[in-house]
């Protein structure tokens, strides 16, 4: 039985998703069982670069950026509530999927 493991690749931009692709890539070489979890243009990125995978969609977190860097830390404050509610949601998917799916360590 190959190992599965949880690749998740945060969608702020598409670079996280493309840096995952070569490891994506040596994970099957390496005989373990990727699965992509992400949202957005990330998880369509991966999905269409490994059309056979498990594929998982998170919820996005889509926090906002000031253009100027003087409002920066509050902008982010602001988010904390927005930001604290998705990450429950995301555990809550990654918690299932943990029961339904059989992790080898």
């Amino acid at each position: 039985m190959k190992k599965k493991i949880l690749v998740a690749p945060l969608n702020w931009g598409i670079g996280h998703a493309t840096r995952c692709i070569p490891i994506v890539k040596w994970l099957i070489e390496s005989d373990f069982e990727p699965i992509i979890a992400s949202d957005g243009a990330a998880l369509l990125l991966l999905k269409k670069e490994f059309s056979k995978l498990n594929c998982i969609t998170l919820p996005a977190y889509n926090i906002k950026y000031q253009k100027s860097g003087k409002q920066l830390k509050l902008k982010l404050l602001r988010q904390l509530p927005q930001i604290a509610k998705t990450l429950k949601a995301e555990r809550i998917i990654i918690k299932k999927l943990l029961k339904t799916t059989i992790f080898l360590v």
